[in-house]
């Protein structure tokens, strides 16, 4: 068999019975684009790039390619502004090929496919088209982590996005650039800021704010604050904080609340829980449910401690449970799950 007996027309693949559920669902014909991309060529030296929205160049993904090829070079995306807006040349998709350009010195004329504007196009107009087309890439071509979505969807003035954002201002936050850029640094991707803001930010965005304060001021201080405020540890202080204003009030939980526990509970959280690390609280609390898990590690810290003091002070993991704050170690069928208040949903 001769290597030209194994190649196929494209044409021909598209009708294997592999992908017949492709050829019924897929629509024919072409779609209208609001904008067609028009072909041209672009040294890397002209291009710019929108910091607000644009992900951060590996420098280890840079490394890994040892030395830029051009035949591996894609085809760089490009929006071309209008001259009354300066005609800068911003970069929209591609800016690892161009940046190993550069620090290679190569000056290699790269191939593009260029966002044209009108001439009258105002700033605005102009920057949601290229955001809108930054996103489209991405998440068609490879996929946009949540926090990249939120930052172009905060370019867009998405208004969950401008809340997401007014969380992280408020709380003097930096998560990657977003919220205060001075701020405290969140460390990581924020996956779990991003669903404590998820979780809490339309009614009890207060209690984020109190989560963070209460860990500025027991593991830091003036001489040596704190810096990095881990989002595990502020997802599981809001959902307690919460959940101890709340309980009581939970539908389909209990009617009594903690009563005395309460004070309790704040009272050694204020004298004991700084004297150690936030990484006892947090650990083993990888996976899902991170706040539940976080808040079953403090009401364990604590019970050993009210056993001494108060021993009629303690909390159990099945108040905790049947008042939303689930048990991770606990097996649920679907209809037993059902069944249990969704916290802070079920606040009532």
């Amino acid at each position: 068999m001769s290597n030209m007996d194994e190649l196929r027309y494209l044409r021909d693949v598209a009708n294997d019975p592999a992908l017949e559920n492709a050829r019924r669902k897929f629509k024919k014909g072409v779609k209208k684009f609001r904008k067609k991309l028009s072909r041209g060529t672009r040294y890397s030296s002209v291009l710019k790039i929108k910091r607000e929205w644009q992900r951060n160049i590996s420098g280890n993904a840079i490394i890994g390619y040892e030395q830029f090829d051009p035949s591996l070079a894609t085809v760089l995306v490009v929006s071309v502004r209008p001259e009354h807006l300066g005609g800068d040349i911003l970069l929209i998709d591609g800016q690892h090929t161009s940046m190993m350009d550069i620090i290679g010195n190569c000056d290699h004329l790269h191939d593009t496919l260029e966002l044209h504007h009108s001439e009258n196009a105002s700033l605005e107009e102009v920057e949601k088209e290229e955001a809108a087309l930054y996103k489209a890439l991405n998440t068609q071509n490879k996929k946009l982590s949540k926090l990249d979505i939120i930052r172009v969807d905060l370019f867009l003035k998405e208004e969950y996005a401008i809340v997401f954002n007014n969380i992280l201002v408020q709380n003097n936050l930096n998560l990657d650039g977003l919220g205060n850029p001075k701020g405290d640094i969140i460390p990581g991707v924020g996956s779990r800021f991003i669903l404590c803001a998820n979780n809490f930010a339309e009614d009890f965005s207060h209690y984020i704010l109190k989560a963070v304060s209460f860990m500025r001021e027991h593991w830091g201080d003036e001489q040596n604050p704190l810096k990095e405020i881990p989002d595990d540890m502020i997802y599981g202080l809001t959902t307690l904080f919460c959940f101890l204003e709340n309980a009581g009030r939970i539908k389909g939980g209990s009617t009594n609340g903690l009563n005395g526990k309460k004070k309790s509970l704040e009272t050694w959280m204020h004298l004991e829980m700084g004297k150690t690390s936030m990484r006892k609280y947090t650990h083993n609390c990888l996976g899902g449910k991170v706040n539940f898990k976080v808040v079953h590690n403090i009401i364990k810290e604590y019970n050993f401690w009210a056993m001494e003091k108060a021993p009629t002070m303690t909390i159990s993991k099945d108040f905790l449970h049947e008042n939303g704050i689930k048990d991770p170690d606990k097996f649920l069928t679907k209809e037993e799950s059902k069944k249990l208040p969704l916290f802070p949903t079920d606040i009532i």
